[in-house]
């Protein structure tokens, strides 16, 4: 597996937006890993892959001046969070299991931050909705995946899932 980090990646492309931008840094990531382009399709929920190469996995996220792009030969989910201020605890309440809650309790706002990213990660490496994860799964003492948790830089939260 590799991450791919791009810092202001809205300036290697500004002609291009949305998708079309993210489809764009995809390539440029398989071009470093001389995987050539190939079509990016996506399934029903918008996962992307190359088409007619349906062991390559990817998985994308972009926050702030962040975009990162995993490709591996197994099932990957990458998410890339900004800190932001609101009101986490509350968020916590809706979104996460008791445990989890009192892990942000313990942790703060990288604790908050940290699983998060990981829930999301989580979602994209199984290709359910982030509603469903989200709601009813916890992403701690998991034995079924690894997560790679990192902070890009202060305030710029990263994680990645991938089977163990």
């Amino acid at each position: 597996m590799k991450i791919y980090i791009f810092e202001n990646y809205r300036e290697f492309f500004p002609e291009r937006k949305g998708r079309g931008l993210t489809d764009t840094l995809i390539k440029k990531a398989l071009e470093s890993e001389n995987l050539g382009q190939g079509e990016i399709v996506r399934d029903e929920r918008g996962k992307p892959f190359i088409k007619g190469r349906e062991a390559l996995f990817i998985s994308a996220s972009h926050s702030g001046e962040y975009f990162v792009c995993a490709i591996s030969d197994a099932p990957v989910g990458i998410d890339v969070q900004e800190e932001r201020e609101g009101r986490l605890s509350r968020i916590s309440k809706r979104y996460f299991s008791a445990e989890e809650q009192a892990y942000v309790k313990e942790r703060g706002e990288a604790g908050f931050f940290s699983l998060w990213t990981r829930k999301e990660a989580y979602a994209k490496y199984t290709g359910r909705g982030l509603e469903e994860i989200m709601k009813g799964t916890s992403v701690l003492g998991r034995e079924d995946v690894d997560f790679v948790d990192f902070q890009i830089e202060k305030g710029i939260y990263c994680s990645c899932c991938v089977k163990r």
